[in-house]
């Protein structure tokens, strides 16, 4: 969903706009950019349209749902989404799709970056993940990451941590409520340095139309890092849905979701992602949120609407 407060109007040939008193011309060269916004339906495609529309920059949304479509897998259609377009978000899907894995997405997503080197496009910005520049080759999003690299255009990679919002949307979300509000996870006491999709769509849209970003490798987190206890603690009460936290063994939370009838390749793959969480590989923090922006970054806090982790 776009963000309240920001006029917003997407036509039937998937072209998003916005009407503020803020030019885009303000903010990049010419007068008639268009970018492209791939995973416009997404938790931050969404978000990336929202801020483009702030700043009265012309984008086209790209989903399966868009006229035209846009499927990672299919490449008919990948040329007229690009028509006029001269700058491309880039974002895989996330590996939920009804609870199922999404993967093979790598050879289309390369074959998408031949097509954009062909075409009047010269700059992108990649999203992937926090830790992804060491992740095998072998893994969809770092093989992107390279070959993105590898490319003639001006690049960026933004590589978020955990977001805000998958507390309110998604996996975590989905266990919070069939758990009664008790979110039961393997990663021990693990801290997150959990980042608010505002933030990561803000500092996307700099990197798209401000200059000065290319070649530049962006880690995003929040502020500070929270255990899911002191999650638990500011969201307790709030509407959220997350009331507690309760810690659990990886063969627990798989018969747990197995009993919710997720794909088990989901849950193997949600177990990858919680195992970096438990060993300490998403606690950390940096400032590049704040460098980008020249504010500081949302907390957890903020997101959840109170001032300060409560004790329990």
């Amino acid at each position: 969903m776009f963000s309240a407060g920001a006029a917003t109007a997407v036509s039937a040939d998937g072209r998003f706009s916005g009407r503020t008193s803020r030019s885009a011309r303000n903010y990049i060269r010419g007068t008639d950019v268009t970018v492209l916004v791939t995973g416009a339906t997404g938790k931050v495609g969404s978000q990336v349209l929202a801020e483009l529309g702030r700043r009265d920059v012309e984008a086209r949304a790209a989903s399966r749902s868009s006229c035209p479509p846009f499927d990672w897998q299919n490449p008919h259609g990948w040329e007229e989404a690009l028509l006029g377009i001269d700058k491309v978000f880039i974002v895989l899907p996330g590996g939920d799709d009804g609870h199922r894995s999404v993967r093979g997405l790598g050879d289309g997503a390369v074959r998408f970056l031949d097509v954009l080197e062909r075409s009047s496009v010269k700059r992108v910005v990649l999203m992937t993940a926090l830790g992804m520049e060491h992740a095998p080759e072998t893994v969809d999003q770092r093989r992107l990451e390279l070959r993105v690299q590898a490319s003639s255009l001006d690049w960026t990679i933004v590589r978020p941590n955990w977001f805000h919002q998958n507390v309110t949307e998604g996996p975590l979300q989905d266990i919070a409520a069939a758990g009664a509000g008790t979110l039961r996870l393997p990663v021990a006491q693990a801290a997150v340095s959990f980042v608010d999709t505002r933030d990561i769509a803000a500092v996307v849209t700099e990197a798209l139309i401000v200059d000065g970003h290319a070649g530049n490798e962006y880690a995003l987190t929040g502020p500070d890092s929270l255990t899911f206890h002191e999650l638990a603690a500011l969201t307790a009460g709030t509407g959220i849905g997350v009331e507690s936290y309760e810690a659990v063994s990886d063969s627990e939370f798989k018969r747990f979701a197995l009993e919710l009838s997720w794909d088990a390749e989901y849950i193997d793959t949600l177990l990858g992602l919680f195992s970096t969480i438990a060993n300490g590989y998403a606690a950390s923090t940096t400032t590049d949120v704040a460098d980008v922006l020249g504010r500081s970054a949302r907390t957890f806090a903020d997101f959840a609407g109170v001032g300060a982790v409560r004790s329990q």
